[in-house]
């Protein structure tokens, strides 16, 4: 084989993470590596010797790092030993262990050589406006935060969604609940942030609650101009991120995509037709440009019709489960090293769902690894509940053991949490079922048996988290991991008749409404405090409003939209509060006829958000929008002779008086104001 010149390969630089890559034999040149510089690569960078996965990842996220900042290969790989040496402890059967490998990596190269140097190129409109408002270097937009266990391997995961990418503008990553598709998601965007694989920004958006395109695009838009995007009519919005995504190299993150279009199937979709199809368009108006899309979801998403590439996601690989398994037992003052071998089994028996990983070892504290076998080949035999779509069985009878293991006292209360979403917060628990002598506190007593004291949440939801069931957040908040609702569901409507379940969701709900109308009252005097309680409450306010509109309670339902659309405006989320409010609107009924149908509470709130449609309008100067909405608003109100709404008359005179003056109308101007 003859010696090349570096001109004759086409490939500067190779970076070869596999094993002994760069083991050379008797001769000089006789590895794989020093092949490629003999045939005239400018740098390879290979293995030594093995190298454990953890190890790998250190030194070619460093590696990868610099490169793009322009330093030397040389340079780089020096960068890359450093951070393996710096973070030195890897994976064992025994536990994380100490490891100088440093000094696998190396590098085979016959001359100095920097394979990139970064371009300066003039901002664009869209760059300056960032650059007014945003001087982080890395975009990352409310990506979740890492488990209490860190994120644990998925290399090769990563590297299918990567190639994916490199192929297809939109990948559909599919699994289980529980899975760990949210954590994959979130691994690689850090992955990528790391490498700066995309430098437009990386932006997370869940789906669980209902989000829309006003969502996404809000949060784009805020996250790179401020006020300045706030300022922008909506279609203007919308066409200003779409330009930047096509433009800039970002990541969108749909998580938990499955309930927009109803799931398990034949529930109802969470976002109305018109909004499906408008996220659709905006999926397919990417297509060609910089951006990659990646869904997350337990089953397919045909309806998107954008030919994303498919890929699904199966439990951890067997070091990445030792090395989660490890993190647990040490959370759970486990002794790794006075297991018996019978461990390991168990660890294959679990499938690598870092769900049940989380719920079923930290009882290894109390029972044998053959007795947790025992135990789950039992629930696997006779396993009877109902399988849910998306839903793996041996998750359930995990979580059933779990669950089982529990105080007798926990196993009776914590069903609770099935109502609430994402998270809970104690001090809530505590204002709603701790006085028997309130309506709340009798609706709890009638399906749970007693009423609980602050304390006594607090101790309960300690022994879930120490289970693995919940995860401590810090203060009174406790996360619950997406698969658990469905989960407690099944427990809760065991606890009593369906009359005093609802009746217990219908007080939730009253509370719930009850706290949003306390809170904008909070937000004149501590508007600090509230705008946190409102923030922390935000997923289960959000599925509350979604229940009263269910249930047509469009009284409580006005309360919780207030609060939310007053946090929304400060927050800069007008869009999302509007989406909101054309949710509501649809199902009262545009036109007043509609809502007067349905009764007095739908008529009120039929005529606060059409008065919001009109101070809207007034705003943008669409004037005589604005004048038709308060006219038919002061047609009603005008006959009734109740001094109750003479204020609302009086402000409606007065914004159709100064429509009137703009129009230059004189006199009728005058009769409003008078």
């Amino acid at each position: 084989m003859r010696r090349g010149s570096s001109s004759d390969c086409r490939v500067p630089i190779f970076l070869l993470n596999a094993c002994k890559s760069g083991q050379a034999g008797e001769e000089p040149f006789s590895s794989v590596a020093g092949q490629l510089v003999k045939l005239g690569a400018n740098g390879v960078v290979a293995m030594a010797y093995s190298v454990y996965a953890e190890g790998a990842k250190h030194f070619m996220g460093r590696l990868y790092g610099e490169l793009v900042r322009g330093e030397s290969i040389a340079s780089a790989v020096a960068a890359g030993r450093k951070s393996m040496s710096i973070q030195k402890l890897r994976p064992s059967p025994k536990g994380n262990l100490p490891l100088q490998d440093w000094l696998v990596p190396v590098l085979y190269q016959q001359e100095p050589y920097t394979p990139y140097t970064p371009k300066t190129t003039t901002p664009s409109f869209l760059d300056l406006i960032a650059a007014t408002e945003n001087t982080q270097s890395k975009i990352l937009v409310d990506l979740p935060e890492v488990s209490a266990y860190g994120f644990i391997g998925r290399d090769y995961d990563i590297l299918r969604l990567e190639r994916a990418f490199r192929q297809n503008y939109a990948v559909l990553l599919q699994g289980m609940g529980g899975v760990g598709k949210t954590e994959l998601a979130g691994g690689f965007a850090r992955w990528l942030d790391d490498t700066q694989g995309r430098a437009g920004g990386i932006f997370f958006t869940s789906f669980e609650r209902g989000a829309g395109l006003s969502q996404v695009v809000n949060q784009i838009g805020r996250s790179l101009g401020g006020e300045k995007f706030a300022q922008l009519k909506p279609e203007q919005q919308q066409a200003v991120v779409r330009q930047y995504l096509q433009t800039h190299p970002c990541l969108l993150i749909w998580d938990n995509f499955e309930p927009v279009n109803g799931f398990p199937a034949g529930n109802v979709p969470l976002l109305p037709a018109g909004e499906r199809e408008e996220l659709k368009r905006f999926l397919k108006e990417l297509r060609g440009g910089q951006t990659w899309v990646l869904i997350t979801s337990r089953r397919e998403e045909r309806w998107l019709d954008c030919g994303y590439a498919l890929l699904s996601l199966k439990g951890l690989v067997k070091q990445d489960v030792e090395e989660l398994a490890a993190k647990i037992l040490q959370s759970a003052e486990i002794n790794r090293a006075k297991l018996p071998k019978e461990y390991l089994e168990l660890l294959k028996l679990l499938g690598g769902h870092p769900l049940s990983l989380r719920v079923v070892l930290p009882h290894l504290k109390t029972q044998t690894p053959v007795q947790l076998i025992e135990a789950l080949r039992r629930g696997l035999d006779t396993f009877k509940s109902a399988e849910e779509e998306g839903r793996e069985k041996s998750l359930a009878v995990s979580l059933d053991y779990s669950f089982a293991k529990l105080s007798e006292r926990a196993r009776q209360h914590l069903p609770f949490l099935a109502l609430f979403s994402e998270r809970v917060n104690a001090d809530w628990l505590d204002n709603f079922s701790a006085n028997p002598d309130r309506d709340w506190g009798q609706a709890y007593r009638a399906v749970f048996g007693e009423n609980l004291q602050k304390s006594d949440w607090i101790g309960l939801l300690n022994e879930a988290a120490a289970a693995g069931i919940l995860e401590h957040l810090g203060e009174t908040i406790y996360k619950i991991h997406p698969a658990l609702p469905w989960y407690l569901r099944q427990q809760l409507d065991t606890k009593g008749s369906q009359e005093v379940i609802n009746n217990l969701e219908k007080k939730l709900l009253v509370c719930y409404a009850i706290m949003a109308n306390e809170s904008i009252r909070k937000l004149i005097s501590n508007a600090e405090l509230a705008t946190f309680v409102l923030r922390v409450e935000e997923p289960n306010l959000l599925q509350h409003l979604r229940l009263a509109e269910q249930q047509q309670d469009w009284d409580n339902a006005q309360f919780i939209l207030q609060a939310l659309g007053k946090v929304y405006d400060r927050w800069g989320r007008k869009p999302e509060f509007k989406s909101l409010r054309e949710r509501a609107l649809n199902q009262i009924g545009i036109h007043l006829a509609q809502a007067k149908a349905k009764g007095q509470d739908a008529f009120n709130f039929w005529m606060y958000l059409r008065g919001i449609d009109a101070n809207e309008a007034l705003k943008s100067a669409n004037l005589e929008t604005a004048k038709a909405v308060y006219q038919e608003i002061l047609d009603e109100l005008s006959p009734l002779n109740d001094s109750s709404v003479n204020n609302k008359i009086a402000s409606i005179n007065h914004n159709l008086g100064y429509i009137a003056q703009e129009q230059r109308r004189f006199e009728e101007a005058i009769a409003f104001y008078h």
